[in-house]
């Protein structure tokens, strides 16, 4: 009896020692994927840049909307573009975010917008750096004229026209000598054409790209520095292959044969022999047709 107790013991106890063993495998594997699913995450997150491409696509779109040309100095640029840049780019984060120029106080005399030189002035700090500076005041550029209200602190915006020529998407971010480089597709907008009409068809990819080259400055943060041409190019849609009728004529072309071919002449009916029917000369008659000798 003594020796069945203890070997009923010890079973209860071996199978203490699986169940404790088994849940400590369950939770160690529960551990493993667990942490296989951050480094995963992780990962991921490290190689999808997409929210910094969305962050510079909204921080560029007052440049890219206007396309000024390419530039190696910010110094060099007419403050002019980067002002210009500065308030339609405020006008776009304000619409972007929901908000709408009504918020704005408009000019009794001209209905245009008052956008404070504080924003212009924030928008071009966070795009250029704070060692840039602004001055304040009327400037104009090809498409407008902006007047400055010196005692509202403020710039008289049009709000009925419109200078977007592109909009842009940023197709890749990439590190070059030290430097952040962002390479932007310009999408021309429905009005970007000759006559200036709405085109209800353009295009919807980019038609050129250029590369933002931003700096590393105070506290680290990246400012633009250079506009330079990309080394991306559009892809040019391939020409249809022509037909082989399309060959020859080009062959003829070349040649200085491309004429019509000359018709082959009607065949001629073919004529019968005249001596088939004709009668003997002497007017008897054939020999078949003659009559038996008696």
């Amino acid at each position: 009896m003594a020796n069945y107790r203890e070997e009923h013991i010890r079973n209860n106890r071996r199978l203490a020692r699986q169940i404790v063993g088994g849940a400590a495998l369950l939770l160690a594997l529960i551990g493993l994927f667990t942490v296989l699913g951050w480094i995963v995450g992780l990962v991921r997150s490290a190689l999808d840049d997409s929210g910094l491409r969305d962050e510079y696509r909204d921080r560029l779109y007052g440049m890219v909307m206007l396309d000024p040309v390419a530039f190696e100095d910010v110094n060099s640029v007419d403050p002019g573009v980067f002002k210009q840049a500065a308030i339609w780019g405020t006008v776009y984060q304000v619409q972007n975010s929901g908000g709408s120029l009504d918020q704005y106080e408009r000019d009794p005399d001209t209905g245009s917008a008052l956008i404070p030189a504080l924003e212009v002035d924030t928008y071009i700090s966070n795009l250029l750096g704070p060692d840039y500076q602004v001055t304040e005041g009327s400037f104009s550029t090809s498409e407008f004229v902006y007047q400055y209200d010196e005692e509202k602190q403020a710039y008289l915006v049009p709000v009925t026209s419109s200078v977007a020529q592109y909009t842009p998407t940023v197709e890749k971010i990439t590190r070059k000598d030290g430097q952040r480089i962002v390479t932007v597709g310009y999408v021309p907008t429905a009005t970007n054409n000759a006559t200036g009409e709405l085109s209800l068809t353009a295009p919807t990819e980019p038609t050129k790209y250029m590369d933002y080259v931003f700096t590393r400055g105070e506290n680290r943060q990246w400012y633009l520095t250079a506009l330079r041409d990309s080394d991306m190019q559009v892809e040019a849609t391939p020409t249809p292959a022509p037909t082989d009728a399309v060959v020859e004529d080009l062959q003829n072309d070349e040649m200085g044969t491309n004429e019509p071919a000359a018709e082959p002449a009607p065949e001629e009916a073919p004529t019968e022999d005249p001596s088939a029917d004709a009668q003997p000369a002497d007017g008897d008659t054939p020999a078949e047709d003659a009559p038996a000798e008696g």
